[in-house]
Order: structure tokens, then sequence, then C-alpha cells
């Protein structure tokens, strides 16, 4: 689906590579943030060697919380985790993610691929959900 939705905006200035477990296609004018649809990338930015802001640390900044000592995540690496996620759950993916919108922000998913994109482990939300509740 990713791809589908991609190439077409190769004719109108996106270009396209294989990098983060992943089809990337860069300067995607549909987009605001970076996103995964399976292995495929679409992000408006024109490559994904970046820094932003985690997850964790918007929510906080948005409800007047202290931040934490991480606050931001290497771009790439971030979505590459939401690439290994999909590759687990495939084509229930996105429904999941979806009812995890309904939980506090940031979701297991995005806490998950922010620790992957700090660390370089840990994408999965619920081993992390784990190994958080065995340090309290």
């Amino acid at each position: 689906m990713g791809v589908v939705i991609g190439v077409p905006f190769l004719l109108t200035g996106s270009r396209c590579e294989i990098a983060h477990n992943a089809i990337v296609f860069h300067n995607y004018p549909l987009a605001k943030r970076a996103f995964v649809l399976g292995n495929v990338i679409l992000s408006p930015h024109t490559d994904l060697n970046r820094a932003v802001m985690t997850y964790e640390c918007a929510a906080c900044a948005k409800r007047r919380l202290p931040l934490p000592q991480v606050r931001t995540v290497h771009l790439g690496k971030h979505e590459e985790a939401h690439t290994w996620q999909y590759q687990v759950l495939g084509p229930l993916f996105l429904p999941v993610y979806l009812v995890t919108l309904l939980l506090p922000s940031p979701t297991p998913f995005e806490r998950a691929a922010d620790h992957y994109a700090h660390s370089g482990e840990g994408w999965w939300p619920w081993h992390l959900a784990a190994s958080y509740r065995r340090r309290r």
C-alpha cells in the first residue's frame, strides 16, 4: 500500500531510497510528519537523518510537565522501529496502533520507537513495557 501511495509522487519531486528497513519516499508532499505503512516510510523531509522531539517530550510539553531526559531521537531509527512493529503485526498493525491512540500519550508503539531510536534496542512495545515494570 505504501509503495502504491508513494510512487506517483516520484513524478512531482519525491525521491526514493532503501534505508531503515524500508523503501523511503522523501519529500512526500501529503505528509506533515514521517509515517510508516508496512515497510514503506513516507516523509515530508529531504532525508531522515535528523533529530526529532520524542513523543514523550511532546506530550509533557503539551501538558506543561517536566521534560524527560531524552528529548530528541533520530527520525530514521524511530520510523525503522515502526517497520519492525509492522512486520510482527502485519495488517493488524494499523488497527492495533489506532486503538492505542486511546491510551495516554505517548502510545506504547511510539514510546518503543523512541526507545529504539535512542538506544538501538527495544522496538517491540510490550517487551519494553515489561522491562519498565521490572525496574519499578
